[in-house]
């Protein structure tokens, strides 16, 4: 058995598919950054508009607010029996760079445990959204009840102080509103550091054809998450050489037998680099395919 605990037979089918998991990870951090920026969006709406505070993400103007960050968190998270993509993307990770082999592949193990820690901290963030949510209105309702209408507990002796006056309602709802506003911040940069890891890795995964294609097909979520057009990233992932980037997706596109976009990625190339022999010779023989499919 290898140190990870994997089978010689388990080891050989996940080396075989490796590729495919690397590049299932890459889109689902797509997808969780996406959700994640509207999730910090409704959070800005409650928290950072003029003369508010943590304490206002209690209010009734805000309720719609925080069911939006409650409802994107459910489908991020989601549960043990329907994993949302963030549950995904943390077991996916763990597959890929199990804990042992981190002298293997430092970028990945760090990624893994970037990831683990967005998880553990969503979680968290989670369990606090439940409980402004669910016990914030009502706590807020109980600190507003005028002295002689607060509920009393009564007692041999006499009756206890009215429950407002007993429990700090504003101070334990207004730490939890804290601890949310502090657990999406902390979110936020751990996905900062996770996309940066993820961009440092790029170069590593040029020989991943599924990786290269997807990065292709969502240019303007490349341009947005790492501030560079899919041509200059794919310069930096192949020596200078953009053309060899679009060859690539243009050979998975082949082998999946989609001749009009392996054709295009061919056409790409051409434009990046007009003397790409590879380019040329496919994007010749795609052409003709392609027309005799259609007149056929």
């Amino acid at each position: 058995m290898s140190g990870n605990g994997r089978q010689p037979a388990d080891h050989d089918w996940f080396s075989q598919r490796r590729d495919h998991f690397i590049r299932q990870i890459v889109d689902e951090f797509f997808v969780f950054i996406q959700d994640f920026q509207t999730l910090y969006g409704l959070y800005l709406s409650c928290h950072h508009s003029p003369g508010r505070g943590c304490g206002d993400m209690l209010s009734p103007e805000t309720a719609e607010a925080r069911n939006g960050i409650w409802n994107t968190l459910n489908r991020m998270i989601g549960t043990e029996t329907d994993r949302g993509q963030l549950w995904r993307l943390k077991d996916l990770c763990h597959l890929v760079w199990p804990e042992g082999e981190n002298e293997y592949d430092l970028h990945g193990s760090l990624l893994d445990w970037l990831v683990g820690s967005v998880f553990h901290e969503a979680m968290k963030l989670k369990e606090n959204m439940y409980l402004l949510n669910t016990y914030g209105p009502a706590a807020v309702r109980i600190r507003e009840l005028a002295p002689d209408t607060a509920p009393m507990v009564l007692r041999p002796q006499g009756a206890f102080p009215g429950f407002s006056s007993m429990v700090d309602v504003e101070s334990l709802i207004r730490r939890i509103a804290a601890d949310v506003i502090s657990q999406i911040e902390q979110i936020g940069f751990l996905l900062g550091q996770a996309n940066f890891m993820l961009r440092m890795m790029m170069p590593e995964l040029a020989g991943n054809l599924l990786v290269v294609r997807l990065l292709v097909e969502n240019g303007e979520l490349v341009q947005r998450l790492w501030g560079e057009s899919v041509e200059e990233l794919l310069t930096d992932m192949f020596l200078g050489n953009p053309a060899q980037g679009f060859c690539a997706a243009g050979r998975s596109y082949l082998l999946a037998q989609w001749y009009d976009e392996a054709l295009a990625m061919y056409r790409r190339a051409l434009q990046a680099d007009p003397d790409c022999d590879e380019a040329r010779a496919k994007a010749a023989h795609l052409l003709a395919l392609v027309r005799e499919e259609k007149e056929f």
